[in-house]
């Protein structure tokens, strides 16, 4: 017989974990995170922030990560000491942040952008095409004097690519097991590789099963890459430090009529997979979902030197597709449109994509918020919704009936209380990933969130 010292703890045991439990008695990832030091309270984060089972555990301005405004944002965790990095981009390069104790994260150091634009002659605004879509002329000019208002970054068997628009930047490559040898004082990081057979790119996306890099939105290139052929600028990761061209996508017949284009073939944003959902024709095939201004376009990239169009499809209503992210079980294709608020004064709304047959993709449906604002970034994790949009913050949506576009909010955090005006400021982007289930968010003039989803 049990004794009784031992029965009470066991019970507490079976009581703390069944309270951790969601409805479905599963386990939830986010009931393993600490307290918050500023819990959403009555629809309040530090008294400042609305929000709804989403609390604050810090806040970092952009002077505080080494810059004046950020933009994009991934994540890393080192796998030797098992710390969690928010990667948070700058104007002028991208700040690195120890997050392993959210409620007290630690600016370890930055890496400065290349100087690789000092080889080229100065080059106007008008050769970046898509730093002016949608932001007017001043926001676009204001974003090219303060260095570049547009960074993006992933990350690799522990190095993080780096690409920027707006400039000759090139792809810088930065092993990012160097931030273990912080010792408490800032640090002044340089860049381990260039690759420069590319100038400018608005976006970067790596497969992580294959070591392969997508490089989209490339307008000024050695090879795969100009206002007239753009596509997939594809280069082998696998020996990291040193990464090498791939191949090239680029196809002029995926472009829609009447949308707007700001190269032909131009690519704004892609997921690239081995392709591993319903659709048994493709099985095994790496894959790229691209959002591509007027359309959504679905590639074969299997084959390198000769990828191939699966598929390209674009809406009516479609403004600009700007990005998306694939259901966990690759049967819909979630995607923001930068534009359509902007230009048809609605509410904002996510496209969803039944994407079951890559041949032939439809049209689910749209999911409208209840904010006017632009959507701009989301992801995916444990079918939930991770979405960035502007004004509005970050929004956490759970997936329903796809079939009948169908989401339901789970959460919010607003980073812009005073304003849910449709302009192109607030929330850039997000990362949902950290093993421990924190969420960060970058905002482009207020900085780093980093924060505790209650969902």
């Amino acid at each position: 017989m049990l004794k009784k010292s031992l029965i009470i703890p066991a019970l507490l045991a079976i009581m703390v974990a069944s309270a951790c439990k969601d409805k479905t008695g599963v386990m939830s990832l986010y009931d393993q995170l600490p307290d918050a030091n500023f819990p959403c309270t009555n629809g309040l984060a530090a008294d400042l922030y609305e929000c709804n089972n989403v609390s604050l555990y810090a806040h970092l301005t952009p002077e505080e990560l080494g810059g004046q405004q950020a933009n994009d944002i991934w994540g890393w965790q080192d796998p030797l000491t098992q710390k969690e990095y928010a990667l948070v981009g700058l104007n002028d390069g991208v700040s690195f942040v120890d997050i392993t104790d959210p409620n007290n994260p630690v600016v370890v150091g930055k890496l400065a952008e290349s100087n690789m634009k000092a080889k080229y002659k100065p080059m106007a605004q008008d050769d970046f095409p898509a730093c002016t879509i949608g932001v007017g002329d001043s926001y676009a000019a204001k974003g090219l004097m303060m260095g570049s208002t547009w960074r993006d970054m992933k990350v690799y068997d522990n190095h993080i690519y780096v690409v920027s628009d707006g400039q000759i930047h090139g792809m810088q490559v930065f092993d990012l097991t160097k931030l273990r040898d912080y010792s408490g004082s800032f640090m002044n990081f340089e860049q381990d590789g260039l690759y420069e057979e590319l100038g400018n790119a608005h976006n970067i996306a790596i497969n992580q099963a294959t070591g392969f890099a997508y490089v989209v939105g490339v307008t000024t290139a050695e090879r795969c890459g100009s206002r007239s052929e753009t596509g997939l600028h594809m280069i082998d990761l696998n020996d990291p430090a040193n990464p090498q061209f791939a191949g090239c996508y680029f196809d002029a017949d995926t472009e829609i009529p009447n949308s707007i284009n700001v190269g032909t073939g131009y690519i704004h944003d892609t997921e690239c997979i081995v392709y591993d959902g319903p659709d048994t024709e493709h099985a095994g095939e790496e894959v790229c979902f691209s959002s591509a201004e007027g359309a959504v376009v679905i590639t074969d990239v299997s084959d390198k030197t000769n990828p191939a169009t699966i598929s390209v499809s674009g809406h009516e209503d479609m403004q600009y597709s700007h990005q998306g992210w694939l259901t966990e079980d690759r049967a819909y294709f979630l995607m923001n449109d930068e534009l359509d608020e902007w230009n048809l004064g609605r509410e904002t709304k996510t496209y969803v994509w039944d994407v079951k047959d890559l041949d032939n993709p439809t049209f689910a449906g749209y999911y409208t918020h209840n904010t006017p604002t632009i959507d701009h970034n989301l992801y995916i994790r444990n079918n939930f919704v991770f979405q960035t949009n502007y004004t509005s913050g970050i929004r956490i949506l759970k997936t329903g009936d796809l079939s009948k576009a169908e989401l339901k909010p789970a959460g919010f955090f607003d980073t812009q209380p005073e304003s849910n005006e449709v302009e192109f400021e607030g929330t850039w982007s997000n990362y949902p990933y950290f093993e421990s289930g924190v969420l960060i968010a970058s905002d482009i003039y207020d900085g780093l969130f980093i924060l505790k989803p209650e969902i």
